[in-house]
C-alpha cells in the first residue's frame, strides 16, 4: 500500500481522474447510460459487464509488486487509466486498451498533455486486437471478464483478477503467488 501511495502523491492527474469519476456517477442518469453502453457492448462482442468501467484499487500494490523495471505491458480494461498512469511510472511501456470510448475519451481529456510517454492508449476489443511484439506481461484486471484469453497471450505472463485474487498464469500455466503458499 505504501508503495502505491507514493505514486499516486507524484501523480496529480491520478486524483484529477479519481475525482471526475466520483462526479459522473452523481450526475448522470443511469438508466440512459447503461443503455447506450449495453447497446454498444452487443455491438462489440462484449459480454455480461465487460463494457462497464468500475475502479478496483484493492490489487493495484499487489499487481504493481509482479511487474519489473523492463517489462512492456498490454493492460486489458484500463478504464479511466488510472492504474496504467501507476504503472507507467514503474515499468518500461504500457499498451492501455480500452472498449468503452465514452470513459476512454474523458480520461484523456483530463489527463491531456500529462499523458507519459511510455504509455500507448488504444480504444477498442483488446480480446480481438493483434498482441504487440514487445508485450511481456497482459494484464486483465477486470473481475466481470467473460472471454477467454487468446492463444498469443498465453504465451506471455498473464496477471489477471477473478473476484478477490490475483493469479497469474507463466506460459498458460497457472503459478502460486508467494502469499498464496
Amino acid at each position: 500500500m505504501k508503495l502505491l501511495q507514493q505514486i499516486k502523491t507524484k501523480l496529480p492527474v491520478y486524483c484529477r481522474l479519481e475525482r471526475a469519476y466520483k462526479e459522473d456517477i452523481n450526475r448522470e442518469d443511469d438508466c440512459i447510460v447503461i443503455h447506450k453502453a449495453m447497446e454498444y457492448q452487443k455491438t462489440h462482442d462484449m459480454r455480461g459487464w465487460e463494457c462497464f468501467f468500475v475502479p478496483e484499487e484493492w490489487f493495484y500494490s499487489d499487481v504493481l509488486k509482479l511487474l519489473k523495471s523492463d517489462d512492456v505491458v498490454f493492460d486489458v480494461g484500463a478504464g479511466d487509466l488510472r492504474f496504467d498512469l501507476l504503472m507507467a511510472e514503474k515499468v518500461r511501456k504500457v499498451y492501455a486498451v480500452e472498449i468503452n470510448p465514452t470513459i476512454l475519451g474523458k480520461a484523456r481529456q483530463i489527463i491531456g498533455y500529462d499523458l507519459p510517454t511510455n504509455l500507448i492508449v488504444l480504444c477498442g476489443n483488446a480480446f480481438k486486437m493483434e498482441l504487440p511484439s514487445d508485450v511481456t506481461v497482459v494484464t486483465c484486471l477486470m473481475i466481470h471478464r467473460e472471454h477467454d484469453f487468446p492463444e498469443s497471450w498465453l504465451k506471455k505472463r498473464v496477471i489477471y483478477t477473478r473476484r478477490d485474487d490475483i493469479h497469474v498464469l507463466e506460459n498458460g500455466i497457472d503459478v502460486v503467488l508467494e502469499d498464496d503458499k
